[in-house]
């Protein structure tokens, strides 16, 4: 049976339209790098922003506050793109929120129009975060104002299915992926 599982899987992946979900050493690799960033360098840079405010609150000089604004600026920027990188590599919403409103959040966030059709029973933590990445992934390939469809079905066998619109685009685009969860 492995084998007949490995020649689909080849099959599946070389053909258009069907998308690789990651495997679970992918999603807890994503994870594992999300946090660290998120713990380390964010945090830091979090701590360093509010250093250089009060460092600026009572420095005196109207000159070294205004190049302490400035740095605490660059640094509120430098954490903005910290904060973007570690939500593409792996959405903390989604492991906070839940796949459905996770997927809703990231869709809005990437200015995106979400029709979300998800099983009635809650899925392993396995399958929603697998399933959820591969989602997500895929919002990062569409440009703001596109139509998203996303329909996810089973529970050991999770088959999803995502449609997408891009605005000005005439063809819709269909896109499937099959997930085996323990």
């Amino acid at each position: 049976m492995p084998r007949l599982v490995r020649w689909l899987h080849r099959i599946c992946v070389s053909l258009p339209g069907l998308l690789r979900p990651p495997g679970r050493a992918d999603v807890r690799h994503r994870f594992g790098l999300e946090r660290t960033l998120h713990d380390g360098a964010v945090a830091d840079m979090s701590a360093l922003a509010l250093e250089l405010g009060m460092i600026s609150a009572t420095a005196g000089d109207a000159r070294v506050e205004e190049r302490i604004a400035a740095a605490q600026d660059r640094v509120t920027d430098i954490l903005e793109d910290l904060r973007r990188v570690g939500s593409v590599i792996y959405p903390p919403v989604l492991a906070t929120a839940g796949l459905g409103p996770g997927l809703l959040a990231v869709a809005e966030h990437r200015g995106l129009r979400l029709l979300l059709d998800l099983p009635r029973a809650e899925l392993c933590a396995e399958a929603r975060s697998r399933a959820g990445l591969l989602v997500t992934d895929h919002f990062h390939t569409l440009r703001p104002g596109s139509v998203v469809r996303v329909r996810v079905r089973g529970r050991r066998i999770v088959r999803v299915s995502i449609s997408d619109q891009e605005p000005g685009g005439t063809a819709r685009r269909e896109h499937r992926a099959v997930l085996r969860c323990a």
